[in-house]
């Protein structure tokens, strides 16, 4: 009966150090890694992911690149200079032998070329803008999958630890039936093969626990940093901004057209098609140059103004490579944006039925079993206790009991999990 005792007692030892529910902060201080806290909410999580993730700072540097294009754009054509030297070398001198010719050359962009580049330019900031946003609502969707994973693997642990517990109240049940005078061997002995098993699944608890919480710091990009979840695993109720109505999938429809970030992406890139084929139309068109300029006599001492104007003639090249290219570039944009629609409305649609279906087999579980565990256990422990049921009918219940709460905390996450894959189709959340 000692040796039990001390099986149950070590069993339960590894989690005097681990949290408690996951509900409920050790600590709200700060880790000793890169000043990061050592448990986080959703709300921390995705500032993180905004605000300190190295691969958010660097695809936010991809829109600065794509406003240098603005300036780019911009820019007048620098003019030239042009220098001649004219000497006689033969003929007879009929004013100065030796000449000093000067020009300066200006292209004029006579057909708004300009304003065509900057219009495209600009489109493409905005573009590049709309590729960020959907950038990050694809990570910080993956963030809040990966937070619902690591709450719902600490709440399983804890799940396993309470597990122990009963199994700790039940070897002391054994103790007294035994003082008693009950021959109670073999339950002592069920006991620790029972706790033994606990232990196997609390460390695969916890392993899961380290590779969750790995897994969301390895997202945000901060390596040795192991947070705790903080929050509740339930799913969002009527009334809550988040809640989605699965009745309603015309309305989520129709919000996605507007606000889901891949739509936007591909709106944009369409109208910047259109405006990069606008200017290979206006780029396509001759530039002139105009000279100014002067010749100096060296002999005579006169000078002569110099004045010019050049024109390219459009025979051969007339822009027809550019503006094919842009052409295709367009039309391949909107059959990117038709296909992207049909494709998102279909994801859209089966995410909204899913979630409708596990909230359905979540319900159905709560209301039919969820509600009779706690009489459940009673009635098992007191029937071992009185004398009116074994040790295998206890633990048996003991173990169904547990079973039933897992498959719970499974139907939780999966809920969850399904409501984040709606809201991020629909353009609800994380578009930053």
């Amino acid at each position: 009966m000692i040796g039990l005792a001390l099986l149950l007692g070590a069993a339960l030892a590894g989690t005097a150090g681990s949290a408690g529910m996951a509900g409920e902060p050790e600590s709200l201080g700060v880790s000793a890694v890169a000043g990061l806290p050592e448990t986080v909410t959703l709300e921390q999580v995705l500032q993180l992911l905004r605000e300190k993730s190295p691969r958010s700072a660097a695809e936010r540097a991809l829109v600065e690149v794509a406003r240098a294009g603005v300036v780019a754009a911009g820019v007048l054509p620098n003019p030239s200079f042009d220098y001649g030297w004219n000497h006689l070398v033969s003929g007879t001198n009929t004013g100065s032998a030796t000449v000093n010719q000067l020009a300066a050359d200006q292209p004029l962009l006579l057909f708004g070329q300009r304003r065509q580049r900057r219009r495209s330019a600009e489109l493409g900031v905005r573009l590049a803008e709309s590729r960020f946003a959907e950038s990050y609502a694809e990570r910080a969707r993956e963030a809040r999958e990966r937070f619902t994973s690591l709450l719902a693997r600490q709440e399983k642990q804890q799940l396993l630890e309470e597990s122990s517990e009963d199994l700790r109240r039940v070897a002391r049940v054994v103790e007294k039936r035994a003082e008693a005078g009950d021959r109670s061997r073999y339950d002592a002995l069920r006991i620790e093969v029972e706790a033994r098993e606990v232990q196997t699944a609390l460390a695969d608890a916890r392993a899961d626990v380290e590779d969750a919480s790995g897994r969301l710091a390895a997202l945000l990009g901060f390596p040795e940093w192991r947070p705790r979840a903080v929050g509740e695993l339930r799913p969002a109720a009527p009334g809550d901004p988040n809640y989605i109505d699965t009745a309603d999938i015309e309305g989520l429809w129709s919000r996605a057209q507007q606000l889901r970030p891949a739509l936007v992406v591909a709106k944009r890139s369409e109208a910047a098609a259109r405006a990069d084929l606008d200017l290979a139309r206006r780029e396509r068109l001759p530039v002139p140059v105009l000279s100014a300029g002067a010749a100096l006599g060296q002999d005579a001492g006169n000078t002569i103004a110099v004045a010019g104007l050049s024109f390219p003639l459009p025979l051969f090249d007339r822009g027809q490579g550019p503006i094919a290219r842009a052409r295709a570039e367009q039309h391949a944009a909107e059959l990117e944006l038709q296909a992207l629609r049909g494709e998102s409305h279909a994801e859209l649609q089966r995410s909204v039925a899913v979630l409708q279906r596990r909230r359905e087999a979540m319900a159905e579980l709560e209301k039919q079993v969820m509600e009779r565990l706690p009489e459940m256990r009673r009635m098992a422990e007191d029937a071992y206790r009185e004398g009116q049921g074994g040790i295998l009918e206890l633990l048996d219940a003991l173990r169904s009991l547990t079973s039933v709460r897992q498959i719970h905390l499974d139907d939780l996450e999966a809920v969850k999990l399904a409501e984040i894959d709606s809201l991020f189709l629909a353009g609800m959340i994380d578009t930053d």
